[in-house]
């Protein structure tokens, strides 16, 4: 019986030690920073944070470029400076955990051009300015070193960004040829030479001698034949030996299926490399498809660490995102990666000709706020913001940023689905696939020597009796 006791009693002491500890936990959760002031940073990164400034004559920020059609979906924050608001999905979270959690705040906008290492390492100084930093930072395993971080916000993938015209606006001069391959053109060349020579070998017995034409210039004028003979039927061509008339037939024949070929890959070449990016993905870059000196990275990034670690060393440096954009269009760079939120919004609401999103995303992120280390009040954030996203609250905000568009939707990126097939790529044409057309007009030409040979035997046999006589003549 002292054991029981002394177990009623053992229990007793649990349960009044539980429910001290459990009263204890919620007076902290309800006494969460009321009256507390925050000082809170933020970064402008559309659609996250968009900042305007009213000072400003001549915004030129991604965010400002239609903030007429952006003021009237949500009330502004003032920040620090004068004349500077803040718009976005920040600026809405912001406003509601202020409503549950009852603080005062004070924002700062960090410099664009900041590194997102060094937004991140403010927190991590002794004497830091500021309380927590609000914006699209990815948790990593590098900076849960220095700092600490909420519960995510947000989740997000990376994606690739690139011009929707992926050619340069230089001029090609050799563009037209490619719809053939080097040996292509090459065989039509070597087939015009040939079937000029074999026609004035066919012809020259025939053709009148008042001309005085020399045997270089019939050649010529037979090479001029030959290639108004694979473009176009020359009806002014005047042939008098079937073997001659055969072979231009054998020509009109292989002329009139290499135009059909090369028409209708060129427009194939043309249209295909119109409507779709050049590369189809991640895969494409780790492949080499293009130069890593091609390929813009923003530094002292998340994006930064994940491609030196497996991708490359060598990229084109980005001190910002808004310098992606700019790079794409003067066509420094070719392609870049960023975080899927951000450059979707910049492709559907200002760049939707110019720019497209291709691939699908990888390497999963989560955005949250950037916290001191033992920050007091973590936990409370925490629960907040689990509930806003229980309550279905974050995602109504999402749905009013992330899926805002200005664009029409044929011009959208996030409506137009761009990953091909490497089959669906455009192809040349090599000699492998159009070598038994050459082989077909070779054996046409060998029965024009044929009917020569039986047209010309008697001059033929003649010419090869004199030949035999002169021989024996000079052997006497």
């Amino acid at each position: 019986m002292q054991v029981n006791l002394i177990d009623v009693i053992v229990c007793g002491k649990f349960q009044i030690n539980i429910r001290k500890t459990h009263a204890s936990m919620s007076h902290s959760t309800a006494d969460f920073a009321i009256g507390q002031h925050l000082r809170i940073l933020v970064i402008e990164a559309p659609p996250f944070v968009i900042v305007h400034n009213s000072s400003a004559q001549n915004p030129t920020s991604g965010g400002a470029k239609n903030f007429e059609q952006i003021r009237h979906r949500s009330d502004p924050l003032k920040t620090k400076h004068p004349g500077v608001l803040i718009y976005g999905f920040v600026a809405d979270f912001i406003c509601e955990l202020e409503r549950q959690m009852h603080f005062t705040y004070t924002i700062n906008v960090a410099d664009p051009s900041m590194a997102y290492h060094s937004l991140v390492a403010l927190l991590a100084e002794d004497n830091r300015q500021y309380d927590i930093i609000l914006s699209n930072i990815a948790a990593t395993s590098d900076r849960m070193l220095k700092v600490d971080f909420s519960t995510p916000f947000h989740e997000d993938t990376f994606r690739i960004i690139t011009r929707l015209n992926p050619y340069s606006s230089s001029l090609s001069l050799f563009s037209c040829f490619n719809p053939f391959t080097w040996d292509v053109w090459a065989a039509i060349f070597a087939v015009m030479i040939y079937s000029s020579i074999i026609i004035y070998v066919f012809e020259r017995h025939n053709r009148d001698t008042e001309n005085n034409q020399s045997k270089l210039k019939a050649i010529l004028i037979g090479i001029c034949n030959g290639l108004t003979s694979i473009l176009i039927m020359n009806g002014e061509l005047r042939l008098t030996t079937s073997s001659s008339r055969l072979t231009i037939l054998g020509l009109y024949a292989l002329g009139i299926i290499l135009v059909a070929t090369y028409t209708a890959n060129l427009s194939s070449f043309l249209t295909l490399n119109r409507g779709q990016p050049f590369i189809s993905g991640i895969d494409d870059i780790k492949n080499g498809l293009l130069p890593f000196s091609r390929i813009g990275i923003v530094t002292n990034s998340s994006i930064s660490d994940y491609y030196i670690r497996n991708i490359s060393t060598k990229y084109y440096a980005l001190s910002k995102v808004e310098e992606i954009y700019t790079r794409l269009l003067d066509y420094t760079i070719d392609a870049s990666i960023c975080d899927s939120s951000l450059i979707e919004y910049a492709v559907n609401n200002y760049y939707c000709d110019e720019l497209t999103v291709t691939g699908v995303g990888f390497v999963k992120s989560s955005f949250a706020v950037v916290l001191p280390k033992n920050w007091l009040y973590k936990t409370d954030l925490d629960v907040h913001i689990l509930a806003l996203r229980e309550s279905q609250k974050l995602e109504s905000i999402e749905n009013v940023w992330m899926s805002h568009q200005t664009c029409s939707a044929s011009l959208s990126s996030s409506s137009s689905n761009f990953n091909q097939d490497d089959n669906s790529k455009s192809e040349t044409f090599s000699l492998n696939v159009l070598g038994g057309l050459f082989l077909i007009f070779l054996i046409i030409t060998a029965i024009a020597f044929g009917f020569h040979i039986c047209h010309c035997r008697l001059t033929i046999m003649s010419a090869f009796h004199q030949t035999i006589k002169r021989i024996k003549l000079s052997i006497r």
